[in-house]
């Protein structure tokens, strides 16, 4: 689906819908705050739908809001009825024991109504284990693996005994999971995007990406945060990751649905997202 839908509209970008209950336009009036939050994405949905290949609503960003899942709910419901060719993405990170993950299974992919989601993979192969249905194994399942917040480095990079960086173990164990449930082809890793070893020095770090297709091939897709306000590198993202369609999804959110608070705020995000894409572009 994911494929199909990035070689129809020639993008790779993923819009991350992560509302802020402060930042709603103060042109959106009346109703409760959850209704105008849904209002709010709802219209960069329908400005930016050309250019998207996914959407990914951060869960946390709604149950923060009074009523929030309301919100969601009508935001998922917007995509799949308007635009059902494009995939939407649940970013929940869940990852518990075996019971209680069946339960966010439910949740998230049942009630929401959702296309994929990510995990925290901490507490072992139940957290990816009781996140598949075999009855509906396209659903997308992604690890988180490496991601962009500075102060993961603090476990993510831990040398294991062999040498290996912690995060290159969870590579290979997602990837051994994955084919030993039977999903490794909607399976999925969260890696950073490239991004500057040090603020000004001008070193690019893409080492990660490129040692992660060495390890996981072409098997798994990847969900790339950390490109626009978090100054993730564009042209170094692409060249260390980008096989094919279906191989990896660049997310934005900030940069797009906070591109403008005025009456212009649709059009804004669609600039951005266009912006976005059509730089992807030059480099895949």
């Amino acid at each position: 689906m994911l494929a199909e839908r990035q070689e129809k509209v020639s993008s790779l970008v993923c819009v991350g819908l992560d509302p802020l209950e402060e930042k709603i336009p103060e042109c959106i009036i009346g109703g409760s705050p959850w209704s105008r939050v849904a209002f709010h994405m709802n219209k960069i949905v329908d400005a930016t739908a050309d250019y998207a290949c996914m959407y990914k609503p951060q869960k946390a960003h709604y149950e923060a809001i009074p009523d929030g899942q309301s919100a969601l709910q009508s935001i998922i419901n917007h995509i799949h009825n308007k635009y059902p060719d494009i995939p939407v993405f649940l970013d929940c990170k869940r990852g518990d024991i075996d019971r209680t993950q069946r339960q966010y299974r439910i949740a998230h992919f049942e009630i929401d109504g959702v296309d994929g989601m990510d995990f925290n993979p901490y507490m072992g192969k139940d957290c990816m284990e009781q996140l598949v249905d075999k009855e509906h194994l396209g659903r997308a399942i992604v690890g988180l693996c490496y991601t962009s917040n500075p102060s993961a480095r603090q476990t993510q990079d831990v040398k294991l005994a062999d040498g290996r960086f912690y995060w290159e173990f969870m590579a290979e164990t997602i990837l051994r999971w994955a084919e030993e449930l039977g999903v490794v082809e909607n399976a999925g890793l969260v890696m950073a995007a490239a991004y500057e070893v040090k603020k000004g020095s001008g070193e690019i770090f893409s080492w990660h990406l490129s040692r992660c297709r060495e390890i996981v091939g072409d098997k798994l897709w990847l969900l790339i945060p950390g490109i626009g306000t978090q100054g993730g590198f564009v042209k170094e993202t692409v060249k260390a990751s980008f096989v094919g369609f279906g191989s990896i999804v660049i997310s934005s959110s900030s940069a797009i649905i906070f591109a403008s608070s005025g009456l212009n705020f649709a059009e804004a995000a669609r600039r951005e997202t266009i912006k976005l894409r059509d730089l992807i572009n030059q480099y895949r």
